[in-house]
């Protein structure tokens, strides 16, 4: 009886993060939809030819960029998770880097590398972030397909197309899918890659949303857009699943064959990895390149202004902003480890949570910045100017991607070993400390280094709260590239180079 008073009290403890997202995340959506959400505001906004304007561009070029990505995605990903060859540790992490850097980073490397602004700009960028994506949901089904499957084919006289198109896509269709929906994701809600690439001209509904919200003032009209942008992926993540079907379950824990051993066409693996690597490092070599030159010629002053602390056309130092970003990240990383850790360990298999932390892949930054912005704007929760409410914030977009970290982790510990601990005398509670906890260390120290980074890079709901005194690295990017003139845009580049560092050495202690 004592032993389940323990375990009661235990699994009491999710009460923490269904009342953190409760109240940081469903609280606010809830209270903007109750406050401005009107059938004649969503017509309104939808006879708007200028925001129907808005809509097509961001349908149609998340649409492209997920194409384009599953172009240059797939292929590498073959490469990579079906040979091993000299350098692929390296290549695996370039590829994936990105994903991890805020988006105004890889933006602005994209900028120094074509020096203009439009719509091939923007769709460059979004496959930098995302190729990472397809590598990281479609590379694990892949590289367990068996070998022997496509060998058999082959040897029945199935030429290379034929092969992938029964053999292996049936066997990665669902993962592509998935990855797909993502990137569609990520591409329709994009806000700072538009804010730094977009121009005056070319607006996602995220971006506009911030515009209306934050610049004009006009709270309704965003509510609309971000009701619309919500129903957009609502009705995208139906169509996959009614595209989606069960997988095959033809798969293998072989290893990666070595690239040596491979017959002929060794060059085509070759050729898919340094497409792929080409397109995503070279503007983050750009980056770097841009912020040691001026007009041809080697300059380090943006470098040397950085390292005084002086920043042209802002008033805060370098110092500061560094202090700033790590601090919320390291708040946002306290926040965040523990809840998750909490619903990995005690309802790893909990429908309604899982559904309820997934929400904030479903309503953007810019969204959840509406609803921040008017549910703590007034006693007695008047927490909208309140320093602590970005970390706060950051955690709550970082649990779902922690979450996915965590969880595989927790389900692969064998009930075996708990049960020996029971046997054995041990409390739940030390059962939990010294066998869950021990066997998911590494995981944990991954997940500590994820929170860390998507706060480091964090933008979208930022610009909505950053104040005087809360600006982060992100915030400090978007504004000096977004500046005219030569010393501010040259600042931006060396805080993005700058940024670059600080993020891969954070992920590098993961």
């Amino acid at each position: 009886m004592e032993t389940y008073r323990i375990v009661m009290r235990i699994r009491a403890l999710l009460i923490v993060p269904v009342a953190f997202l409760g109240i940081f995340f469903v609280l606010p959506v809830i209270a903007t939809l109750v406050r401005f959400l009107r059938p004649s505001n969503l017509v309104n906004t939808l006879s708007d030819s200028s925001f129907v304007s808005v809509a097509w561009f961001s349908l149609w070029q998340a649409i492209l960029s997920t194409i384009v990505t599953l172009l240059v995605g797939l292929p590498a990903t073959w490469a990579i998770s079906r040979y091993t060859f000299r350098g692929v540790r390296i290549i695996r992490g370039v590829l994936t880097a990105p994903f991890v850097l805020p988006a105004v980073v890889v933006a602005a490397g994209v900028l120094a590398v074509t020096n203009s602004r439009g719509v091939a700009p923007i769709i460059w960028a979004h496959v930098i972030f995302n190729v990472s994506v397809i590598l990281r949901v479609v590379g694990p089904r892949w590289s367990m397909l068996d070998h022997r499957l496509e060998h058999a084919a082959a040897s029945l006289g199935a030429p290379p197309r034929h092969v992938f198109r029964r053999v292996v896509w049936p066997e990665i269709s669902q993962a592509t899918l998935n990855a797909s929906l993502l990137v569609f994701i990520y591409c329709f809600t994009s806000f700072g890659v538009i804010a730094i690439l977009g121009g005056v001209t070319r607006r996602t509904m995220e971006s506009e949303i911030f515009t209306q919200a934050v610049r004009l003032g006009d709270t309704t009209t965003a509510t609309s857009l971000a009701i619309i942008q919500a129903v957009v992926i609502a009705l995208a993540a139906l169509v996959a699943r009614q595209l989606s079907r069960d997988a095959p379950t033809s798969l293998t824990t072989r290893l990666a064959q070595p690239l040596h051993s491979r017959p002929r066409h060794r060059h085509v693996v070759l050729i898919c990895v340094g497409v792929a690597v080409a397109i995503v490092a070279t503007p983050l070599v750009a980056t770097i390149y841009r912020s040691v030159t001026l007009n041809g010629r080697v300059d380090l002053s943006a470098w040397k202004n950085i390292a005084s602390g002086t920043l042209p056309s802002l008033n805060v130092t370098t110092q500061t902003l560094i202090a700033t970003s790590l601090t919320f990240a390291i708040a946002a990383a306290f926040i965040c480890l523990p809840l998750a850790i909490i619903i990995s360990s005690l309802a790893p298999r909990s429908q309604i949570l899982n559904f309820m932390t997934s929400l904030p892949f479903a309503i953007s930054a810019a969204t959840l910045g509406i609803g921040l912005i008017i549910t703590f704007d007034t006693h007695p929760f008047a927490w909208r100017s309140e320093t602590w409410l970005l970390p706060v914030v950051h955690a709550v977009i970082a649990l779902p991607l922690v979450l996915r970290t965590l969880q595989p982790a927790f389900l692969a510990i064998p009930e075996r070993l708990r049960g020996a601990a029971r046997t054995l005398g041990a409390s739940p509670l030390r059962t939990w400390f010294h066998i869950d906890i021990a066997l998911t260390k590494p995981a944990i120290m991954r997940a500590t280094g994820l929170t860390m980074a998507i706060s480091l890079g964090e933008f979208g709901a930022t610009s909505f709260l950053s104040r005087s005194g809360s600006t982060t690295l992100p915030i400090a990017i978007a504004q000096l590239l977004g500046r005219p003139g030569i010393a501010p845009q040259h600042a931006g580049f060396a805080l993005s180079g700058l940024m670059i560092i600080v993020t891969i050495g954070v992920m590098s202690r993961a």
